[in-house]
Parts: structure tokens; C-alpha cells; sequence
């Protein structure tokens, strides 16, 4: 009696495929969600960045604000300069409050300071605006009574 053997050659090689199909869209799928955790990390750190730069044009203002040669006005508003790449855009408007009579004015500052970096409706745009109001009493009388 003869016995007949069948050799199934291959048999295999469709199970493979698929597991190397499955793997490389494991590894497709952990690439992507690494690079979102990553771009996220990347904006909450340009975001701080866009707030300190925001901040200095702040400061940058009421520097020239306070200083007892510039109450007047507002500071000149310079063109729009950089700061670490961040472009920040200042704005200054004032208004007088009369306190006493006549002998002292209120001077109230408001400051607004922007800063951005990237193109405005990319994914990669980001903004940060701080707006502050500063108060100063100036004196019309230079001859005369103290300012409170």
C-alpha cells in the first residue's frame, strides 16, 4: 500500500502578509498620534512664548508711559517689531480725567500689546494679546500742589 503525501507549499505566506499589513498600520497609527502629542507640546510652548513677547511690548510701553519726560502722550507706537521671531503690534490711547478743579489731571493709559508668529489661519498661527491700563496723575500746576 502506497501512501500519498500532499505537500501545501505557501500555506504561510497570506498569514504574514497580513500580519505585516497589521504591524505597519500599528506603527502608521503610534507615528501619528506621536507627532500630535508632539505638535501639541510645540504650540503650548510658542503659545507662553507669544504671551512673554506680548508682555515685554507691554512693559516696553508703560516704560515710556511712566517716565516723568514722555506723560504727555502715549509712546510714539513703533513699527511692528520682533521679539524671539514673535511679531508684536503696539497700541496706546489715552484719556484725561480732571481731578481738584483744574490743578491736577488723571492721565489713564490703555495698552494693548499683540504678538504673533506664522500666518494668520494656518494651523501653525499663534496669537497672544495683553491689554493693560495704567493710571498717572500729572500736575498743571508745577508750581503748586502735589499730585495724590
Amino acid at each position: 500500500m502506497k501512501c500519498i503525501v500532499y505537500r501545501t507549499k505557501g500555506f504561510m505566506l497570506p498569514m504574514a502578509i497580513f500580519l505585516l499589513v497589521i504591524l505597519a498600520a500599528l506603527v502608521g497609527y503610534a507615528m501619528r498620534l506621536a507627532l500630535l502629542a508632539n505638535m501639541g507640546t510645540i504650540q503650548d510652548v510658542q503659545g507662553s512664548q507669544a504671551y512673554l513677547a506680548a508682555r515685554a511690548g507691554t512693559e516696553w510701553a508703560a516704560y515710556h508711559v511712566l517716565t516723568p519726560a514722555n506723560m504727555a502722550n502715549c509712546p510714539p507706537a513703533p513699527a511692528p517689531f520682533t521679539v524671539n521671531g514673535f511679531n508684536i503690534v503696539l497700541n496706546c490711547t489715552h484719556t484725561d480725567w480732571t481731578d481738584k478743579g483744574t490743578t491736577q489731571d488723571i492721565r489713564i493709559y490703555n495698552i494693548v500689546s499683540t504678538a504673533s508668529v506664522g500666518v494668520a489661519g494656518s494651523q501653525d498661527y499663534i496669537e497672544r494679546r495683553i491689554t493693560v491700563t495704567l493710571s498717572r496723575c500729572r500736575y498743571n500746576n508745577p508750581a503748586g500742589e502735589e499730585c495724590n
